[in-house]
C-alpha cells in the first residue's frame, strides 16, 4: 500500500512539474546530502591508517578525546554554531572538517544543477565524492592510494558498458587518459634527471590519466591550466615554500570546476577562431 502510495505521489509530481523545475529542488536535497558525504569521507580519510574503523565508532574530538553528541555533527551548522571550537575545550576543529562538507554541498549542488536528472548525475556523484577523497588523503598524507585510482578508473569504464561499449567512446577516453599524463610523465622523468630529484609525484600523473577517461583531450589541458593555477594560490596561502607540497586536491577540485565549467570555456575559445 505504501509503494502505491509513493508510486502515485511521483507520478503526481511529475504531471505538475517538468524535470527543469524539479532540478532545484533536487539540487537543494542533494547539496545536504553532499555535505554528509563530505563530513563521512573527511571522518574516512582521517582515519585511514590508525585501526579504527570507518563504518564503527563515535567521532570524538581530536583535542580533548569526548565522543561527539549527534547534534554536534551535522554538516556545516554545528561548525558555524560553535564558531569552528569543540564546545568543551575550546580546542579548534580542523579546518579540513568543515572545507570537506563545504566542497561536498557545492559539488552535488553544482553537479546537479548542471547535469540535471539524467543518468549521468549518479556517475558524476560517486566520482566527485571519490576525488574529494583522494583530494582528503593525499592532503594529509602526501599519497594517492592506487586502490581508489583503480576505483575511478573501473567507475568510467563500468558507465561506458551500461551506455552500450560505443567503441568511438571508448577511442576518446583513450585519447583524454594520454593527453596529458603522457607528456607530463616525460617532462617529469627529464626533470628527475636534471634535478637530481622527484619534480611531480607519480600519483599525480595517474590521477591525472584516471580523470582523461572522464573528460574529452581539449577539457583536459583546461583542466590542467587550473589545477596549477589553483596550486600556485594554495602554495602560496599555505606558505609551502621549501617542503613537500601535495598536488592532487587542487587537480581534484579543478577537475569539479572543469566539469562545471568546462564545456562552456571551451566553446566560447573554439568560437574565437
Amino acid at each position: 500500500m505504501e509503494h502505491t502510495h509513493q508510486h502515485t505521489l511521483w507520478r503526481t509530481l511529475a504531471e505538475v512539474f517538468t524535470a527543469e523545475e524539479l532540478t532545484p529542488l533536487f539540487a537543494l536535497w542533494l547539496g545536504v546530502l553532499g555535505a554528509v558525504a563530505g563530513s563521512f569521507l573527511c571522518c574516512a580519510a582521517s582515519r585511514r591508517g590508525t585501526g579504527r574503523s570507518v563504518w564503527r565508532g563515535r567521532s570524538v574530538c581530536d583535542c580533548c578525546g569526548r565522543t561527539l553528541a549527534a547534534w554536534e555533527m551535522i554538516p556545516i551548522f554545528s561548525c558555524l554554531v560553535f564558531r569552528g571550537r569543540c564546545r568543551t575545550c575550546g580546542g579548534r576543529i580542523p579546518p579540513e572538517a568543515w572545507l570537506s562538507e563545504l566542497l561536498g554541498a557545492a559539488a552535488f549542488a553544482g553537479l546537479t544543477l548542471r547535469l540535471g536528472l539524467t543518468v549521468e548525475l549518479p556517475a558524476w556523484l560517486i566520482f566527485s565524492s571519490l576525488l574529494l577523497l583522494l583530494g582528503l588523503i593525499d592532503a594529509r598524507e602526501q599519497i594517492l592510494p592506487d586502490g581508489l585510482l583503480l576505483a575511478g578508473a573501473a567507475l568510467r569504464l563500468t558507465f561506458w558498458a551500461l551506455a552500450g561499449f560505443s567503441l568511438p567512446a571508448l577511442g576518446r577516453m583513450a585519447l583524454g587518459a594520454v593527453s596529458v599524463s603522457v607528456p607530463l610523465l616525460v617532462l617529469s622523468l627529464v626533470m628527475d634527471r636534471v634535478l637530481g630529484r622527484e619534480s611531480m609525484g607519480g600519483g599525480d600523473i595517474k590521477l591525472l590519466a584516471v580523470l582523461g577517461l572522464w573528460f574529452p583531450w581539449q577539457q583536459m589541458l583546461l583542466l590542467l591550466m587550473a589545477a596549477c593555477v589553483l596550486g600556485i594560490l594554495g602554495a602560496l596561502i599555505t606558505r609551502a615554500r621549501g617542503r613537500a607540497f601535495p598536488f592532487g586536491p587542487y587537480i581534484a577540485l579543478a577537475a569539479l570546476i572543469t566539469r562545471l565549467a568546462g564545456e562552456n570555456v571551451v566553446a566560447w575559445y573554439a568560437g574565437l577562431f
